[in-house]
């Protein structure tokens, strides 16, 4: 009986030690960051300048190298940021790859971040990939492993609120005059 106890509670701990990891996923299991914002007042025609802006702004593309819909009134482009992810009481800089996609009707807009990847000088990783369920069991087994996923999900999810902060941000300014391109 002590045994069968015993299993049980080393069972629990072993499940509670899994960490979950939950990042919003498509109907295809992509991980994909999406909103719609109401923008009160605004036209699509404003929106679709302001999303224009936001690569501008943020990442300083210019206008030619934006994928441009004018017919669907939505911008896109590939982009990445460099985090910092503490490892092993050191800080890592690391390349967070993604795709950011705005798309503009009258009074709303949608955006939507995708095919998200980091890399690093040695490898390069898919956030479906490094998040899966086998990566989630292998943290549980290795302490190490788990703090460093940790570390990644944390500074994943405070690039992508970051992201996510600056194209509000952006949309939510008075249309862009021509002259500003």
């Amino acid at each position: 009986m002590k045994k069968i106890f015993l299993l049980l509670v080393l069972f629990a701990l072993n499940i509670n030690a899994q960490e979950k990891f939950e990042f919003p996923l498509n109907e295809n299991g992509q991980i994909i960051f999406t909103e719609v914002v109401p923008a009160e007042g605004k036209t699509k025609d404003d929106l679709f300048t302001n999303s224009k802006m936001f690569f501008v702004n943020t990442y300083k593309v210019t206008q030619e190298k934006l994928k441009q819909d004018k017919a669907n009134y939505s911008v896109s482009n590939n982009q990445y940021s460099i985090m910092t992810v503490k490892m092993n009481g050191s800080d890592v800089k690391v390349k967070l790859f993604y795709t950011v996609s705005i798309m503009s009707k009258d009074g709303k807009y949608k955006y939507e971040i995708k095919n998200i990847f980091t890399k690093t000088e040695v490898s390069e990783t898919p956030l479906e990939k490094m998040f899966d369920k086998e990566a989630s069991e292998k943290a549980a087994q290795k302490p190490k492993l788990a703090e460093n996923l940790k570390a990644y999900y944390g500074a994943i999810n405070a690039e992508i609120e970051n992201i996510k902060t600056n194209i509000k941000k952006e949309m939510a300014k008075s249309s862009a005059a021509k002259s500003e391109w």
